[in-house]
């Protein structure tokens, strides 16, 4: 079946992804295909072009600030040795025990995207910054707000632009 990059195939208003698309044959494209198609669908619907917001800028592991690595239960000292590991095919590092898998799995280095850390909020000199709770991220108090960097600097994704406001561009 020929299907556009709209997901759209020659039958307007005809969405197709996953096995009907020449592609890998994954439940991941399949997934992702779904969800593209989806907003194709719901722009088709309204009348509108589907425009792709821009995307946050990829962040690399050099640019990750996970200051609380060091306090994760999961590092662990259980390696092997150099000279143990390059004489044979032993697990170089030991996997997780249940807490640290839990401890691990509850943690999203999602780069770009905040996952409530609760840095931002821990390091805010003014209390600027509010917790929303589970699940709704933080809400910034611009009055308190003196753009002191603080919570940027902080944030372990990048997840928190400082953006001068116009006239007060330093």
């Amino acid at each position: 079946m020929i299907v556009g990059t709209d997901m759209m195939t020659g039958e307007p208003g005809i969405f197709a992804g996953g096995d009907m698309v020449p592609s890998e044959r994954t439940v991941t494209v399949a997934t992702g295909h779904g969800k593209k198609a989806a907003r194709f669908i719901d722009a088709y619907l309204r009348g509108e072009p589907y425009i792709k917001p821009v995307s946050q800028p990829l962040v690399g592991l050099d640019q990750l600030q996970i200051w609380f690595r060091t306090f994760s239960p999961t590092m662990r000292q259980d390696h092997l040795a150099p000279e143990l590991a390059a004489g044979g095919f032993d697990e170089i590092v030991a996997g997780l025990d249940e807490q640290a898998a839990r401890y691990e799995a509850r943690r999203c280095l999602s780069c770009g995207n905040c996952f409530e850390c609760d840095s931002c909020f821990g390091a805010c000199p003014e209390g600027a910054i509010i917790k929303l709770g589970p699940g709704k991220r933080y809400r910034f108090d611009f009055d308190k707000c003196t753009g002191c960097g603080v919570c940027v600097e902080q944030c372990p994704c990048h997840a928190i632009d400082l953006i001068p406001e116009h006239g007060n561009a330093d």
